[in-house]
């Protein structure tokens, strides 16, 4: 895993990190076969919100990326500063969506303590996105974007994106379960956009809410 970074948004932030070729390389392989290989694979479909046609299981990648996102969630636990001794964390879902062209994930929240998403493969290139007519002239291009949204101190609806492009496959992000999210469709490829999900629990005492998320 890379260097482990914050990700700082104008109320709160979130730690994002990459990990290694060899096990991106490896995530890639395993998408390609889930998806030549569906029907020995559970649709995950009945516990998510997205409007995605293919979302299966994903608990062989739980075995590849398990070490990282130990790392990652205790990273972001050590910013709560409630004492030294980090938890043991369970991965209570784990998955994988296939997103195509025009499917979305509407504003959503998770089960948990700590959530994550991993992005595989990015099949556009997002300036051509927010370039398309409907985004160029708009005062909030949205095309293709991942979006938290929460409130501020005024009660007032913000949202801050991440400019997911190319670049971004193989980077891990890892946020509160309760901070609420969506993804917007994307237009110019016919590719699919692969990314890895999931939600992490502390055991035995679930993590309070972190300075690092409300400063």
């Amino acid at each position: 895993m890379e260097n482990i970074e914050p990700i700082y948004f104008k109320h709160f932030a979130c730690l994002q990190s990459k990990v290694s070729n060899d096990i991106l390389e490896q995530l890639k392989k395993d998408a390609e076969y889930i998806l030549e290989n569906e029907n020995k694979f559970k649709k995950y479909n009945k516990n998510l919100v997205g409007n995605i046609e293919k979302e299966y299981s994903a608990r062989k990648s739980e075995e590849i990326l398990r070490p990282d996102l130990i790392t990652l969630a205790n990273e972001y636990y050590k910013y709560s500063k409630e004492n030294e001794n980090y938890p043991d964390w369970n991965i209570t879902d784990i998955w994988i969506n296939y997103q195509k062209k025009y499917e979305h994930n509407p504003i959503h929240n998770h089960s948990g303590d700590l959530s994550f998403v991993l992005w595989v493969t990015i099949p556009y290139d997002l300036k051509e996105e927010l370039e398309l007519p409907n985004s160029k002239n708009s005062n909030s291009p949205t095309n293709s974007l991942f979006h938290f949204v929460y409130t501020d101190f005024l009660g007032k609806v913000v949202y801050s994106p991440l400019h997911i492009d190319k670049s971004w496959e193989g980077t891990i992000v890892i946020f509160p379960s309760a901070l609420n999210h969506t993804v917007y469709p994307f237009y110019t490829s016919d590719d699919y956009r692969i990314s890895i999900a999931g939600n992490m629990v502390a055991i035995p005492s679930r993590v309070k809410k972190s300075k690092l998320l409300y400063q």
